[in-house]
This record gives structure tokens, C-alpha cells and sequence, in this order.
């Protein structure tokens, strides 16, 4: 399982934001992120259950790929670029914020329905975290009709991500959000809004 986990992560991981190691505290979220469980020295915080999908007052606007098979809300006015073989399906960038970015990608799978085969959510979250140099903010799971969606957020020295991932229909689905650190205050309702608006299913 650790062997498939790490022939995945340099797909999954864009290469261009470095991030630092930073120690983090488990928290496990029950409603309002209430109790904590040890887990080691090191362990992971997650993050509540997901809130409600807003548009932001039509800051984002619909966005349906039925060749890939997946939907999401994604930032209107932004600039748009179509498939880097490799590196995305689709990309939207801020106009003047060129380092605030929103990417999503698709990738074929063989055997696997579920993204529980890359092992459960704090494996997969220390795993991304350590192959990133990155402190896992958080961590959480959520279920999309009928489809489990990982949700990973990382820190690192420059940059802030909020990730989401899922196996389906022979498909390895990622969106990947990304600012830097001085922005993500700034950002992160707006990515939340859009990690939570995905849906990884044919249309």
C-alpha cells in the first residue's frame, strides 16, 4: 500500500511550491473540532465537517467537464488555460495574482474505486505532507454521491494548498488550490467554497 501510495505522489503533487516541515497537533473533528486523541509525537488536525457551498455573491460560477467527468464552482473572471498534458485538465489563475491558482487534474487508475486504496486520510496526509516538506493544517473526508473525497490542507515556507482527492469511475481526480501564505487569509473562504463544490462523477 505504501509502495502504490508513493508511485502517486509525484503525480498528485505539483513540483513548484517548496514548502518547510512544521510540527502539528492531532485534533480529530467531531462538530466543532471538539476533543483530541493523541497519535505520536506528530500527528494531524482535522477539520471540521465541511460547510454548506456558497457561490460568494457570484464570485464563482459553474464549471461542468463531461469529457473527464467531474464538476466544481470555479473563480469567475479568472484566466483559463486547457490541458498541460501532465500537469492539468484545467487551470484558472488569478489576473493579478499569478501565483493564485486553481488546477484540476485527472488521471487513469486500474483497479482502484475508492481513494481509500491509497490508504486512510492521516496516512495519505502525512504522506503528502513529508514527500512536500509541508506541515498538514488539516485533514478531512467527505462523501459526494457515493464517492469518497479526501481534503488536505498544507502549509509550507511560501506557499498554502487546499487539496481534494478522489478515486472514481477509473479515474483518479485532484484540485489543487494554491496562494501564498501572505494571501491564504484572503483566499481561503474562497477555496473552500470551491474544494466543497466538487463533485467526481460522470455527467
Amino acid at each position: 500500500m505504501l509502495g502504490f501510495l508513493s508511485s502517486f505522489c509525484a503525480l498528485l503533487l505539483p513540483s513548484t511550491s517548496p514548502m518547510t516541515v512544521g510540527s502539528v497537533t492531532r485534533r480529530v473533528a467531531l462538530g466543532q473540532l471538539a476533543g483530541a486523541t493523541a497519535a505520536g509525537a506528530i500527528g494531524v488536525r482535522h477539520a471540521a465537517a465541511e460547510e454548506a457551498f456558497s457561490t460568494m455573491g457570484g464570485l464563482l460560477e459553474p464549471f461542468v467537464d463531461t469529457q473527464r467527468g467531474y464538476k466544481l464552482y470555479a473563480p469567475a473572471g479568472w484566466n483559463k488555460f486547457d490541458v498541460d498534458p501532465g500537469v492539468y485538465d484545467v487551470k484558472f489563475q488569478d489576473i493579478i495574482e499569478p501565483e493564485t491558482t486553481v488546477q484540476v487534474s485527472t488521471s487513469p487508475v486500474a483497479t482502484a474505486t475508492s481513494i481509500t486504496a491509497l490508504g486512510e486520510l492521516d496516512a495519505v496526509g502525512a504522506k503528502f505532507a513529508k514527500s512536500r516538506n509541508a506541515e498538514l493544517v488539516t485533514s478531512s473526508q467527505r462523501e459526494v454521491d457515493g464517492s469518497l473525497v479526501y481534503v488536505l490542507e498544507l502549509k509550507g515556507e511560501i506557499y498554502h494548498e487546499l487539496l481534494a482527492l478522489s478515486i472514481n469511475r477509473g479515474k483518479l481526480y485532484r484540485v489543487t488550490t494554491v496562494t501564498s501564505n501572505k494571501k491564504w487569509n484572503k483566499r481561503q473562504e474562497l477555496y473552500k467554497n470551491i474544494i466543497a463544490s466538487f463533485v467526481p462523477k460522470g455527467f
